[in-house]
């Protein structure tokens, strides 16, 4: 529901105890993405993506449907540091009959990310919860429930262009 002008300052409900959870403060959300910034060697493009995602987990003190905009637009942040990073290696890929292969998905290019040490760590939970975000989800979020994927994120996005890692 669209907030009164009167009330944009507002804490949403949902901080502010009215209803849902409770407990995040302004200054602890802004606190929690002040220690998620991606290093200046990650491309722009991607960081302002990356930062988009950050602003609005801020801003859900004030309107909580931007938590869970934050938390759709995470996978496919990732998915565009990995099309930047190996993404080339993929095309012009042919299926059996000879015909162009579509492009490559967020699953294939996590396996290709990892198989070529690129990226560390489980990957095999990512995909379904991207899956669950783009195809529409009720899903209630909480700050706590954001954050743990969104630091994997941000960790597989570092180690992505760490430029102590070989070119793939």
């Amino acid at each position: 529901m669209l907030k009164e002008v009167q009330n944009l300052q507002s804490p949403d409900p949902y901080y502010s105890g009215a209803a849902g959870f409770v407990g995040s403060t302004l200054e602890q959300l802004h606190h929690d993405m002040r220690k998620l910034g991606l290093p200046a060697y990650v491309p722009d493009t991607v960081r302002r993506s990356h930062d988009g995602i950050r602003n609005a987990y801020i801003y859900s003190y004030f309107s909580y449907d931007l938590l869970t905009l934050a938390a759709s637009q995470t996978f496919p942040c990732l998915e565009y540091a990995l099309r930047l990073r190996i993404g080339s290696q993929f095309e012009g890929r042919l299926d059996r009959k000879g015909k162009l292969r579509p492009p490559v998905m967020l699953a294939e290019l996590l396996e290709a990310a990892r198989d070529q040490g690129l990226i560390s760590g489980d990957i095999g939970w990512i995909n379904p919860l991207r899956k669950m975000f783009a195809h529409g989800s009720d899903a209630v979020l909480n700050a706590p429930m954001f954050l743990t994927p969104f630091q994997v994120v941000t960790t597989m996005i570092v180690e992505l262009f760490d430029p102590a890692k070989p070119s793939p």
